[in-house]
């Protein structure tokens, strides 16, 4: 994780994915609408950065299923506890994760997720004012683990 310096008033998305072709897809997306993007592999690594820098942290965006002990609707109930500022936006690709799995306050969207999508949840949940950008108009995981990119949307 780089030191960006304190100057720099983007807002601070922590993104918690264990795949690194869809980490670096999310981190891409956000950073190229004006966020500042801290990336981790685990939940456990999410809360490592958070108890460090958790007051940056606007939005944390997780997959649900991470590797290691704590999984991401364990890890938005921490973030709720610990960090009630933080909004928490969590993602699937299995059918077997669903919202009402979700006892905190976050929100639940499924992949593939349309980057139109997060982009305008996480502008929202950041207090950042929604920008016009061209971009993957979905982005996921197919049931068969096949990595979906799908045209050019202008949101």
């Amino acid at each position: 994780m780089s030191s960006t310096p304190p100057s720099d008033a983007r807002p601070v998305i922590l993104v918690v994915e264990d795949e690194p072709d869809e980490r670096y897809l999310a981190a891409e997306l956000l950073e190229e609408t004006g966020f500042r993007v801290i990336e981790a592999e685990t939940a456990e690594r999410a809360l490592a950065i958070l108890n460090d820098h958790g007051d940056e942290v606007s939005v944390v965006f997780s997959d649900v299923r991470t590797p290691g002990p704590i999984g991401g609707f364990e890890l938005a109930r921490i973030i709720g506890v610990t960090w009630p500022r933080v909004r928490v936006l969590l993602t699937s690709g299995d059918a077997g994760d669903q919202p009402s799995d979700l006892r905190v306050s976050a929100t639940f969207i499924p992949k593939p997720w349309r980057a139109a999508d997060i982009l305008a949840w996480v502008q929202d949940a950041a207090g950042h004012p929604a920008k016009a950008r061209i971009g993957a108009d979905v982005i996921g995981t197919g049931t068969n683990g096949s990595r979906i990119i799908v045209g050019e949307a202008e949101t």
